[in-house]
């Protein structure tokens, strides 16, 4: 018995005694609290009451290769893929994992992160089975020089993959955010993000460790813990509109992939202006927030290199990607 086998049974979200849970596995009421401790060791939210058994706060529904492959998931494109309860997170995993594959691609999921982070060591809040958290490590055989505007494709990669599931009020935030339009039709709430990390030879042959996070039912309680607007695929869809992981999970990996294998042989340069007709901040004022300082402008999208564009009063400046944040002027 597995403790993905134990998740399953418990994945309506409903109460079911050991007895049953025993029963259903072929195993003893021992070997269940075994397990039962053992995700509670992986900080897996299950509650006990006495007299009624075990269940999760919620129903979920957990990643399987069965349903991704019938979804088309490119597993055979992928050196390994894991699918895993719990991580502290999905980068670390796959930066570990370079150490060993300096010229693999493979990926990895968790239900949950007991330590996502997004860009300059923001946590990023990771509930268990409810949005999608993925890594994928990939090779570069040109050092850093060919990754520019790696986060600005993979980006984009992930908004068409929105775009084939049905959800159109989407739009990209250099240089690393997924935003969606509000009741006013203006871009505010972040529904997911991207970070890129490197390891190797900068100057030749090294590993890209590629994460993303994707809202997919942000609750109330989740929105106290985030710093900014959230909001999740489920909050933009109809109330009746069934959100299934699998299919969401597949159709983005599957334009990743195609887009990752399109970048390494050419670079950002052809997908610029496809990225530019997605540009969340088209036209707007803008500020761009550096380490020592901060710059006022009319964003104009990015140039063939990745790099924003602002019109600002002294002329058109362009800005790398690093320790800096984008933000509306008002």
């Amino acid at each position: 018995m597995s403790q993905t086998e134990l998740i399953n049974i418990l994945s309506d979200g409903q109460f079911h005694s050991g007895e049953d849970i025993g029963a259903s596995l072929g195993v003893s009421r021992a070997a269940i609290w075994k397990q039962l401790q053992k995700l509670e060791a992986m900080n897996i939210p299950v509650h006990s009451v006495k007299g009624k058994g075990y269940r999760l706060p919620e129903a979920v529904q957990l990643l399987e290769q069965d349903a991704l492959n019938a979804h088309g998931f490119p597993y055979e494109k992928f050196g390994s893929c894991e699918l895993a309860l719990s991580l502290d997170s999905t980068n670390d995993a796959m930066m570990h994992l370079a150490e060993s594959n300096s010229d693999g691609r493979h990926i990895c999921f968790a239900e949950m992160q007991s330590a996502g982070r997004g860009r300059r060591g923001r946590q990023w809040v990771s509930p268990f089975a409810r949005n999608l958290y993925f890594s994928v490590l990939w090779p570069f055989s040109q050092g850093i020089a060919a990754i520019q505007g790696l986060s600005l494709a993979v980006g984009l990669a992930i908004n068409d993959g929105l775009k084939e599931l049905g959800i159109d009020n989407t739009g990209l935030k250099w240089p690393n955010d997924i935003l969606a339009k509000d009741a006013r039709g203006q871009y505010r709430a972040k529904l997911g993000g991207i970070l890129i990390e490197l390891t190797g030879d900068v100057t030749d042959a090294c590993q890209v460790v590629i994460g993303v996070g994707l809202n997919l039912d942000i609750q109330p309680r989740d929105l106290a813990l985030i710093e900014q607007d959230a909001v999740g695929i489920k909050q933009l869809l109809a109330p009746s509109t069934e959100l299934d992981r699998n299919k969401v999970a597949a159709v983005l990996v599957s334009h990743l992939y195609d887009t990752l294998e399109a970048f390494s042989g050419q670079g950002f340069a052809p997908l610029a202006q496809k990225w530019n007709e997605a540009n969340a901040f088209e036209g707007e004022e803008v500020r761009l927030i550096l380490p020592s300082s901060e710059i006022r402008g009319r964003c104009t999208g990015v140039n063939q290199k990745g790099e924003l564009r602002l019109d600002t009063p002294e002329g058109e400046q362009v800005f790398n990607a690093g320790e800096v944040s984008l933000r509306l002027a008002e």
